[in-house]
């Protein structure tokens, strides 16, 4: 149709076998575990959000997803949602392949310690399913700028790295500016920046977000997801896109669709993939770029094999 912003328009030029690294799951309304976040939004959150519902919504798009990682969204309790991805882990029929779990880091050692402890396998292992955690910081009790830089969240992550996980950061933007500060004290641990550190849009105005997500980009252990375009509240979402390409570069920026907050607020599937899609092709990237950006970023930092 004329005039039609590119985003609107529907790309089957996708990598084959994507791997979405961010999906929610829900069953809080059908007998499942209490969700205590969805249910408290608008009436477009308020049903169940289930495998099935989310391969229907992909099956529309011309994105194709082989596998997903699940990312913790407030089933209750944390150590219960964890199990039950775990399971969907291990079936060989289900898309999830992995998962970031609610872990309180921020709590510190003792807390992740305890949390772990939970999950080991009969021979004291952790689940090979179980790649990392997030505990949005919006959610926690220090909202400060400088929280990721507090003692007992370090102390909390270096437990974290001690087994091999990784961590993920959800921030609002004003929180971005200390993320190398604490990534450098972690040289050999992966961490990755949720939705471009860009939820809520508090702080997120170009001006103080781009100079911030350069930073962090400087920081060889840091991935980018980037995702989540429903939420940011900018219209010039492009320009954060590209201004993110250029901090990572396409070995470390991932593909996510933030399913299922991406729905409920009113996008189809395919919206932030032709988003991603058409901020690769200003940058310039070649078909093996792409296939980084779609999948094999996502298997490095998720330490996949499939």
């Amino acid at each position: 149709m004329a005039g039609e912003s590119a985003s609107m328009r529907p790309r089957s030029d996708f990598p084959a076998d994507v791997i979405d690294t961010h999906i929610h799951l829900s069953r809080h309304y059908s007998g499942g575990l209490k969700n205590e976040w969805h249910p408290d939004e608008t009436e477009s959150f308020r049903r169940d959000w289930t495998e099935e519902d989310y391969l229907a919504s992909v099956a529309k798009g011309s994105c194709k997803v082989k596998a997903a990682v699940f990312v913790e969204c407030f089933n209750r309790p944390p150590v219960e949602e964890a199990r039950w991805v775990l399971k969907m882990i291990d079936d060989p029929n289900s898309v999830v392949v992995a998962m970031s779990a609610q872990i309180s880091v921020q709590k510190g050692a003792a807390a992740v310690a305890e949390f772990l402890d939970e999950l080991r396998e009969a021979d004291g292992a952790l689940p090979t399913g179980l790649k990392g955690a997030r505990m949005v910081f919006p959610a926690a009790e220090n909202k400060a700028p400088d929280c990721c830089i507090e003692p007992r969240f370090l102390e909390g992550l270096a437990e974290l790295g001690k087994h091999g996980l990784l961590w993920e950061f959800c921030v609002h933007p004003y929180m971005a500016p200390c993320i190398p500060e604490c990534v450098s004290k972690f040289p050999d641990m992966t961490f990755i920046v949720d939705h471009l550190a860009h939820n809520g849009n508090e702080g997120g105005a170009m001006e103080a977000w781009g100079p911030a997500i350069d930073a962090i980009g400087k920081c060889p252990n840091v991935y980018c997801k980037m995702g989540a375009s429903e939420e940011w509240g900018v219209t010039n979402k492009s320009e954060y896109m590209d201004r993110a390409i250029a901090a990572f570069g396409f070995d470390r920026i991932l593909y996510e669709s933030n399913w299922f907050v991406n729905e409920a607020m009113g996008d189809s599937y395919d919206t932030t993939a032709n988003l991603l899609l058409e901020a690769c092709d200003r940058a310039g990237a070649t078909a093996e770029d792409l296939a980084k950006v779609f999948r094999g970023n996502a298997m490095k930092a998720y330490r996949l094999e499939i």
